[in-house]
């Protein structure tokens, strides 16, 4: 029973900062600033990585909605380049195509 009457009243001194001013625990307070500095740097890293990791999945979507976009383009372009398609853009113009095949000129 005394025992945790003890463990108790030293965990209300060290939470009380009891723990601090005493002058046979003044040599720990580097110690300590050490450990809180670590304890801080390891809470900024865990955010980075998931703040890393938010934007990670964001740029994979992204480049997923973006391979969408090339291959509904590049299936629209690809029905253009058909002989037909070409042949109703052009006749708008005036333009037909030639019924009478090319002749190769040859040089003597």
């Amino acid at each position: 029973m005394n025992t945790i009457k003890e463990n108790t009243s030293s965990l209300l001194s060290i939470l009380r900062g009891e723990f601090i001013a005493d002058k046979n625990n003044q040599k720990f307070i580097p110690f300590l600033l050490f450990i809180v500095l670590l304890i801080l740097l390891n809470i900024r890293i865990s955010f980075r990585a998931e703040r890393l990791l938010k934007e990670s999945i964001s740029l994979e979507k992204e480049v997923a909605d973006l391979r969408l976009v090339y291959i509904t383009t590049k299936s629209d372009l690809m029905s253009m380049y058909r002989r037909t398609v070409i042949e109703e853009i052009v006749a708008d113009k005036g333009l037909k195509t030639s019924l009478t095949p090319p002749v190769i000129i040859e040089k003597n």
